[in-house]
Protein backbone atom coordinates (compact mmCIF):
# COMPACT_ATOMS: atom_id res chain seq x y z
CA UNK A 1 0.00 0.00 0.00
CA UNK A 2 1.29 3.45 -0.94
CA UNK A 3 1.60 6.13 1.71
CA UNK A 4 1.53 9.73 0.59
CA UNK A 5 4.48 10.81 2.75
CA UNK A 6 6.67 8.03 1.36
CA UNK A 7 6.15 8.91 -2.33
CA UNK A 8 8.62 10.74 -4.51
CA UNK A 9 8.13 14.50 -4.63
CA UNK A 10 6.87 14.46 -8.24
CA UNK A 11 4.15 11.96 -7.39
CA UNK A 12 3.19 13.88 -4.25
CA UNK A 13 2.99 17.09 -6.28
CA UNK A 14 0.68 15.42 -8.80
CA UNK A 15 -1.58 14.21 -5.99
CA UNK A 16 -1.64 17.67 -4.41
CA UNK A 17 -2.68 19.17 -7.75
CA UNK A 18 -5.37 16.54 -8.34
CA UNK A 19 -6.81 16.99 -4.86
CA UNK A 20 -6.76 20.78 -5.29
CA UNK A 21 -8.74 20.57 -8.53
CA UNK A 22 -11.22 18.22 -6.89
CA UNK A 23 -11.64 19.90 -3.51
CA UNK A 24 -11.50 23.59 -4.42
CA UNK A 25 -15.30 24.15 -4.39
CA UNK A 26 -15.85 22.42 -1.04
CA UNK A 27 -15.89 23.66 2.54
CA UNK A 28 -13.02 23.33 4.99
CA UNK A 29 -14.86 20.53 6.79
CA UNK A 30 -15.26 18.49 3.59
CA UNK A 31 -11.61 19.07 2.68
CA UNK A 32 -10.51 17.80 6.10
CA UNK A 33 -12.72 14.71 5.77
CA UNK A 34 -11.21 13.88 2.39
CA UNK A 35 -7.55 14.72 2.95
CA UNK A 36 -7.33 12.49 6.02
CA UNK A 37 -8.19 9.60 3.65
CA UNK A 38 -5.37 10.37 1.21
CA UNK A 39 -3.72 6.94 1.49
CA UNK A 40 -6.99 5.13 0.82
CA UNK A 41 -7.68 7.35 -2.18
CA UNK A 42 -4.24 7.17 -3.79
CA UNK A 43 -4.35 3.40 -3.62
CA UNK A 44 -7.59 3.26 -5.59
CA UNK A 45 -6.50 3.36 -9.24
CA UNK A 46 -10.05 3.97 -10.47
CA UNK A 47 -10.38 7.07 -8.28
CA UNK A 48 -6.92 8.32 -9.27
CA UNK A 49 -7.87 7.96 -12.94
CA UNK A 50 -11.07 9.87 -12.25
CA UNK A 51 -9.12 12.65 -10.55
CA UNK A 52 -6.74 12.87 -13.53
CA UNK A 53 -9.68 12.98 -15.90
CA UNK A 54 -11.42 15.65 -13.81
CA UNK A 55 -8.30 17.84 -14.03
CA UNK A 56 -7.91 17.30 -17.78
CA UNK A 57 -11.54 18.15 -18.44
CA UNK A 58 -11.51 21.21 -16.19
CA UNK A 59 -8.36 22.41 -17.96
CA UNK A 60 -10.12 21.95 -21.31
CA UNK A 61 -13.20 23.80 -20.13
CA UNK A 62 -11.06 26.68 -18.84
CA UNK A 63 -9.10 26.88 -22.10
CA UNK A 64 -12.31 26.90 -24.16
CA UNK A 65 -13.79 29.62 -21.95
CA UNK A 66 -10.57 31.67 -22.12
CA UNK A 67 -10.55 31.40 -25.90
CA UNK A 68 -14.15 32.62 -26.05
CA UNK A 69 -13.37 35.60 -23.81
CA UNK A 70 -10.36 36.39 -25.99
CA UNK A 71 -12.56 36.38 -29.10
CA UNK A 72 -15.01 38.74 -27.41
CA UNK A 73 -12.24 41.10 -26.31
CA UNK A 74 -10.61 41.11 -29.75
CA UNK A 75 -13.80 41.51 -31.81
CA UNK A 76 -16.72 42.35 -29.57
CA UNK A 77 -19.14 43.18 -32.40
CA UNK A 78 -18.78 39.72 -33.93
CA UNK A 79 -18.49 37.57 -30.81
CA UNK A 80 -20.78 39.35 -28.30
CA UNK A 81 -23.68 37.30 -29.59
CA UNK A 82 -22.03 34.03 -28.53
CA UNK A 83 -22.21 32.82 -24.94
CA UNK A 84 -18.70 31.84 -23.78
CA UNK A 85 -20.30 28.99 -21.81
CA UNK A 86 -21.76 27.35 -24.91
CA UNK A 87 -18.85 25.12 -25.78
CA UNK A 88 -19.40 21.37 -25.93
CA UNK A 89 -19.56 19.90 -22.47
CA UNK A 90 -16.44 18.04 -21.45
CA UNK A 91 -18.21 16.43 -18.49
CA UNK A 92 -15.86 17.56 -15.73
CA UNK A 93 -18.94 17.94 -13.59
CA UNK A 94 -19.94 14.29 -13.97
CA UNK A 95 -16.56 13.20 -12.61
CA UNK A 96 -16.97 15.61 -9.71
CA UNK A 97 -20.49 14.23 -9.07
CA UNK A 98 -19.27 10.63 -8.94
CA UNK A 99 -16.43 11.54 -6.58
CA UNK A 100 -18.96 13.42 -4.45
CA UNK A 101 -21.13 10.34 -4.22
CA UNK A 102 -18.15 8.16 -3.33
CA UNK A 103 -16.49 10.32 -0.67
CA UNK A 104 -18.57 13.28 0.44
CA UNK A 105 -22.27 12.44 0.42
Amino acid sequence: MKHFNELEITERNEIVTLFAYWLKPYTHEVIKNITCRVNEIINNELVMNMLRELKAREDKEFNDFSHSIGCMLNDFDTFAQYDPHNHPITHARSYRDILYDMYIK
